[in-house]
């Protein structure tokens, strides 16, 4: 056993080799695999092997699009076979819903390139005779799915790798894990140790146990998953030649051609999880009991959907342990808290997502940042809410729902509450409907008396649309008050603490004590990697605020990149609630509670001030996102529900009314402000995202000057526009495409209704040609087109004067 490598990947399934594969092809051919048994082993093997598309993220149906990409390629880059198939696939829609959910996932998949066509019944009789169209409208076509064999292409991926000079140990298991101080790994194993620059966690069904050797307890579980092979049918023979793998995605289940016969994989309703308190000593490449009542229902579903399955019979059964995090979403990037440890596990769909996966990782570890927006699949985007009950909980309810429609604004709920506010219940009485954030309880919009608090799911307008329009009218007339939970907070202190945070930020951090600035972190290449406000307290004191999903992606990064000495960076997040009270008549309120002096001369726009309101400490800081005169208060988590019932009562003379976070939402959109995530994210630099006002680099040696330099003055790749919408009863969805006639010139990052301009918006990327005010352009909204038009930035309240009343 070699002594060093550059890295180390741990585990030897499709998602270590993809990515041992692309680290080689890169140049990395000092990367070493290991396998506690042999390739495949894990949950690889027996794995179905479907290569789809069709997924609601766009992101993800990138990495599938990387993977069958490979897959096709594969077998004649190495030699070695791989069964892969194109096949096409169908998935069946039998609601009005599932056809909006279709026709969305349609137009998001033409910015990538990836065909999806909306097909009728007799089309679908045609690919698929032995099906009964009973209740079906239409299916939704992709004709680039398929299948692969998944031994088989994990084993032409590791020869692609050792080719490259890559190293793979297998009967060889790691046991223990070292963190240098100089950030390097030991990794310790049966056979010896290597000294490795980084160390991936592949390890599958085993990631859990890996994790915890580096000081770990990663989200995943391993839930049963059965699918049954059948014996020969005559009709499937006598057809002779593939068709289409079929997904009933309301009855819950995937079929497919096998030989001569089908296979059949149902997702049941109680699925059941497995190893949760550690996979069983000495389990290896074993399959697991079937239980064929449990899935009965759902294999007579498909029979009545597929009537040759009534006759046909059973050839064999396969029920093996397949990984699930708590939103079914894999992890894949650096893991937290941790220098040079990276994670690429977490997989349930991991023959589809692994060759793709193992590209992006690949290009983030040899780059130092994703050419792609990440964070949907970043192992941060969980916290130590993740607990081990909560996973299982929410792996139980993503194996249920794997082919449930996926609704807009959509918060299911296993698993929760977990983190509240101290106002929780208050709002709760006062018809909150709840969605969680990074585990948080945040109030989205209020019910009003007599109406169940309860979203009825659609794709289009529904029981909120109107009580969160007067949400909005409240802010904009009057006076509103948030109670948004779980912001991300950290304290950084210490003589170097100013010097630190203006390397980090594209803006200049406050220069003064008692002065607000909003900043971009970029990467290197000068993308967009965060976003936070930066309020000094003090000479040496700053207070940093950011969205409350990014607690743990900010806190290293900010971490990672502090001096050795003269900065101390303290996580705050738990002990401050955060209050927004915004609107017209937010001075008038505040000032019955407090002495402070929040006139513009005393408090201006932009400020920020420690203060008493109510007789408690507060960090009160001048800026709201929603456009109006306002604050944010800052308060002691202990000291919440007091000031809420303060605020409450010194603006119920006011007009005074609780807002959520969805009135917050069209609230932002109609000023234009982009969100971090969606809108503002590491594809995109701050030119192209209208925020250059943002950028300072006069004088300084920021992280990213150097690229946005490099590029100042050349063309942009697109611009990011406001955009009024002509929509009907839908509003643009995030990766909606944008036209120019039938021409492709952009994409929608977010949308929502605006009640106070009374029109629809989006905030959407498009090419520079297209950005100027007042273009006619049309956006997709559910499979129409409808008229739009590029408005100016920001369209309410152009002169900003509002906030600084």
């Amino acid at each position: 056993m070699k002594s060093h490598a550059r890295a180390v990947i741990i585990g030897g399934g499709i998602a270590g080799c993809s990515l041992l594969y692309h680290l080689a092809r890169r140049g990395w051919g000092d990367t070493v695999l290991i396998e506690r048994d042999e390739l495949t082993s894990g949950s690889t093997w027996h794995a179905a092997g479907n290569t789809p598309h069709f997924d609601g993220s766009m992101n993800l149906s990138r990495i599938y699009r990387a993977s069958t990409e490979l897959y096709a390629r594969l077998e004649k880059e190495t030699g070695q076979p791989t069964g892969f198939r194109r096949c096409g696939s169908i998935r069946l829609a039998t609601t009005r819903d599932r056809v909006d959910q279709f026709r969305r996932i349609k137009a998001q998949s033409e910015n990538i390139g990836v065909p999806v066509e909306i097909i009728g019944p007799n089309e679908i009789k045609s690919l698929l005779p032995f099906i009964d169209l009973s209740g079906v409208i239409c299916g939704a076509y992709t004709p680039e799915d398929g299948f692969t064999d998944p031994s088989s292409t994990t084993n032409a991926l590791a020869k692609g790798a050792r080719d490259a000079g890559a190293l793979i140990y297998r009967k060889t298991r790691v046991i223990g894990l070292v963190h240098r101080p100089d950030g390097t790994w030991l990794v310790r194993t049966d056979k010896g140790d290597i000294a490795a620059e980084m160390v991936v966690n592949a390890a599958g069904t085993w990631a859990r146990e890996v994790g915890r050797l580096a000081g770990l307890d990663l989200p995943i579980v391993s839930m049963e998953h059965q699918y049954l092979v059948t014996e020969a049918i005559p009709e499937v023979k006598a057809w002779g030649r593939p068709f289409p793998l079929l997904r009933d995605p309301d009855a819950s289940f995937y079929l497919r051609h096998e030989g001569d016969g089908l296979l059949l994989g149902p997702y049941e309703s109680d699925g059941r999880p497995w190893a949760v308190d550690g996979v069983p000593p000495g389990f290896g490449a074993e399959l697991l009991p079937p239980d064929l009542d449990r899935i009965e229902p759902f294999v007579e579903a498909a029979m009545a959907r597929v009537p040759v399955l009534r006759t046909a019979g059973i050839k064999r059964v396969v029920n093996g342990p397949i990984p699930h995090t708590p939103d079914d979403g894999p992890l894949i990037g650096p893991a937290p808290g941790l220098r040079n440890h990276w994670l690429m596990c977490g997989f349930s769909v991991g023959i589809g997502q692994g060759g793709g996966a193992g590209e992006a990782l690949a290009h983030w570890m040899v780059e130092g940042e994703p050419a792609m927006e990440m964070f949907e699949v970043d192992p941060r985007r969980f916290g130590d809410y993740a607990t081990q009950d909560y996973t299982v909980a929410k792996a139980i309810e993503c194996y249920r729902m794997m082919y449930a429609i996926s609704y807009p604004r959509e918060e299911r709920p296993a698993g929760r509450p977990l983190k509240t506010t101290p106002l929780y219940h208050r709002l709760k009485a006062r018809g909150a409907v709840f969605e969680s954030r990074f585990g948080w309880e945040r109030a989205s919009w209020f019910a009003p008396k007599g109406h169940e608090a309860a979203d009825l799911l659609s794709f289009r307008r529904s029981n909120w649309f109107a009580p969160v329009g007067e949400e909005t009218r409240a802010v904009r007339e009057r006076v509103g008050l948030l109670d948004l939970g779980g912001f991300a907070k950290f304290d950084v202190t210490g003589p170097g603490a100013h010097a630190f945070l203006d390397r980090l930020s594209a803006n200049r951090p406050p220069a003064r004590v008692g002065a607000v600035a909003l900043t971009q972190f970029l990467t290197a290449k000068g993308r967009v990697w965060g976003e936070a406000v930066i309020a000094r307290l003090g000479a040496d004191s700053f207070y940093v605020v950011a969205a409350g999903v990014a607690r743990l992606h900010h806190g290293d990064w900010l971490r990672q990149h502090a001096p050795a000495e003269g900065v101390v960076i303290e996580d705050v997040t738990d002990r401050h609630a955060t209050l927004v009270l915004a609107g017209p008549r937010a001075r008038e309120v505040l000032a019955k509670l407090t002495r402070a002096d929040l006139s513009n001369a005393g408090f201006p726009w932009l400020g920020a001030r420690e203060i008493a309101v109510a007789g408690v400490p507060v960090r009160a800081l001048r800026m709201t996102y929603v456009g109006e005169l306002g604050w944010e208060l800052h308060v002691g988590i202990e000291h919440e529900a007091g000031l809420y019932d303060a605020l409450m009562a010194a603006g119920a003379p006011f007009g005074i009314a609780n807002f959520g976070t969805r009135a917050m939402d069209s609230l932002r959109l109609e000023k234009g402000y982009r969100a971090w995530g969606s809108d503002i994210n590491v594809e995109v630099d701050p030119f192209e995202a209208g925020l250059e006002r943002l950028v300072k680099p006069d004088g300084r040696d920021f992280i990213g000057r150097a690229a946005l330099e490099a590029r100042r003055g050349a063309p942009l790749k697109w611009r990011c526009v406001v955009l009024g919408v002509d929509a009907a009863d839908a509003e643009v969805s995030t990766n909606a495409p944008v036209y120019f006639g039938e021409e492709r010139v952009g994409v929608a990052s977010s949308g929502a209704y605006g009640y106070t301009l009374k029109r629809s918006l989006a905030l959407a990327y498009v090419a520079p040609a297209h950005a100027r005010e007042g273009r006619r352009l049309s956006v997709d909204i559910l499979g129409e087109r409808r008229p739009a038009v590029v408005l100016p930035d920001p369209p309410y309240d152009p002169e900003n004067m509002r906030p600084r009343m």
